[in-house]
């Protein structure tokens, strides 16, 4: 056997002459292997001018002596030549030009680390290290273990640590090289977590306040949870969505004191024009905030009832006029009540808006028709009524805006309205049923059984009836025709009077 099995060194033979030959190549050989340093293993054209002693591991490489080797090859000049070392499994070598050790694996140089034996530049596990990435580990898991050997404390944590406020300590979360997620201390000392769905843009999801603790979801909190709602979303899709499989979904607002009776739990809407660091006054009829109540039907949660806070009026220094109001409906949304901010209440949609404090206007009891039906006079006195003048009498009813959680599905408007009481009345003069002659209302009464201004019988629903002011203006209409009759008479037995002056007694009250 003429060489050593592993690194090729030539042995001296018995009887071989020019021993020193044999003994000074092995020395030369075991120059370069032992504690193994190479130049580069980057470099592809064999140097014109190498120094003696000079090493390299090749990549694909050409010259006139490399393009003999192969690549991965150890190549060193020495003695004026260059020399081929043809690495095995395990073989060891110092990297200058990027201060990282390699070892061969039997087929190619990988880095295995740099410096010490208690400190790298680089590492790599299963994976190639690099100047961003220092530690580079390709792993189905990692596992960090509190030190039973030491022993530790029995804790295990990791640190993060950046130098400056402005700069970035946090946890990355990537698919394929492309950040989807991320959480730490990002651009900042409060706690983020952030999404992004092209590691490009990234949004807020969660703020955490170094100083207070705060929560914010979608903000930099400014109290203990601070939520950012988009303007326009339902609330299925919306800012907090509490959702229970049969039972109550609830948000409990809890306050304990015995001090005062002024402390209390509170849910608070508020609502602002302009922008969050410049806010202006809301203006007449902005929504403020409510509750809306939602059944699933044909394939989505349907809004038949709400209750909201709306501005009542003009805002002006640090008065802001609130009602609430109060919607629902089958197939959408109307509103059935208001309590104003002067303190009176209207229900459904009747004439003028709220009467002041203390009163009820409702569509049904505080109504329109509650006139003086002075028409009669003005019929019997003038021989004509006026239409004009008693259509201007009759308040307009007033509409409200209808509308559901997001958008004002029609405005407020108000409702022309005539004085149809008054034109029932004059179609009746000169009639066959004249209410203000006698035998015209005995006949409507004896024919009809009904007076002229009362319902009649066959077309009332008493299951409805007839809201209050009706009925008021009715029995006034009633009264009058009847005060015109009965002057009507007065005449008649002035005028029997006059004629038989001696029988002026002939009629005495009963």
């Amino acid at each position: 056997m003429e060489q050593s099995p592993r690194l090729s060194l030539s042995y001296v033979q018995p009887n071989q002459a020019q021993k020193h030959v044999t003994v000074n190549e092995t020395f030369r050989r075991l120059d370069a292997l032992t504690q193994m340093t190479v130049r580069s293993r980057m470099v592809s054209v064999q140097p014109v001018s190498p120094n003696d002693g000079d090493f390299y591991i090749l990549p694909i490489a050409t010259g006139d002596a490399w393009d003999l080797y192969d690549v991965g090859d150890l190549v060193g000049f020495q003695d004026g030549a260059w020399m081929r070392i043809i690495p095995v499994e395990g073989m060891r070598a110092w990297v200058a030009d990027e201060d990282v050790f390699v070892i061969f694996d039997g087929t190619a140089w990988n880095a295995l680390s740099g410096g010490g034996a208690e400190s790298a530049a680089r590492f790599g596990v299963n994976a190639t290290a690099d100047l961003v990435n220092r530690l580079s580990v390709k792993s189905d898991a990692i596992l960090f273990n509190y030190d039973d050997v030491t022993p530790g404390s029995g804790d295990c944590r990791v640190n993060i640590n950046k130098d400056a406020s402005g700069d970035t300590a946090s946890l990355l979360f990537q698919v394929g090289a492309s950040g989807r997620a991320e959480f730490g201390l990002t651009s900042d000392d409060d706690f983020h977590v952030k999404v992004s769905a092209d590691g490009s843009t990234w949004d807020d999801a969660m703020i955490i306040d170094k100083a207070n603790a705060n929560i914010g979801l979608g903000v930099a909190p400014s109290t203990k949870l601070h939520i950012l709602g988009e303007a326009g979303t339902n609330p299925a899709d919306g800012d907090i969505h509490l959702e229970k499989d049969g039972g109550f979904a609830l948000v409990v607002l809890s306050e304990y004191s015995s001090a005062s009776p002024s402390g209390s739990a509170f849910s608070i809407q508020r609502r602002a024009r302009g922008t969050r660091s410049s806010p202006t006054a809301v203006l007449e009829d902005d929504w403020l905030g409510g509750f809306s109540f939602r059944g699933y039907a044909d394939g989505g949660f349907q809004q038949r009832g709400l209750i909201s806070g709306i501005v009542d009026g003009t805002v002006s220094g640090s008065s802001v006029p609130v009602a609430l109001s109060f919607h629902t409906g089958v197939t959408g949304l109307n509103e059935r009540m208001r309590i104003s901010s002067d303190g009176g209440i209207t229900i459904g949609s009747p004439t003028g808006a709220s009467k002041g404090v203390g009163t009820i206007n409702a569509e049904a009891v505080y109504d329109d028709n509650v006139l003086l039906s002075c028409y009669v006079f003005d019929q019997v006195l003038e021989g004509q009524i006026d239409i004009a003048k008693w259509d201007a009498k009759v308040p307009n009813r007033m509409r409200v805006a209808e509308h559901d959680l997001e958008t004002e599905l029609k405005p407020a408007q108000q409702v022309k309205r005539q004085h149809n009481p008054m034109r029932k009345f004059k179609a009746r003069i000169g009639g066959e049923y004249d209410p203000l002659t006698l035998d015209g209302y005995a006949r409507h009464w004896k024919e009809k059984r009904h007076l002229t201004a009362m319902p009649d019988e066959a077309n009332f629903n008493p299951e409805q009836g007839l809201p209050a002011g009706a009925w008021v203006q009715r029995l006034i209409e009633t009264a009058e025709i009847h005060a015109v009759l009965i002057e009507t008479l007065n005449q008649k037995i002035k005028a029997l009077e006059e004629a038989s002056p001696g029988r002026s007694g002939i009629i005495r009250p009963v």
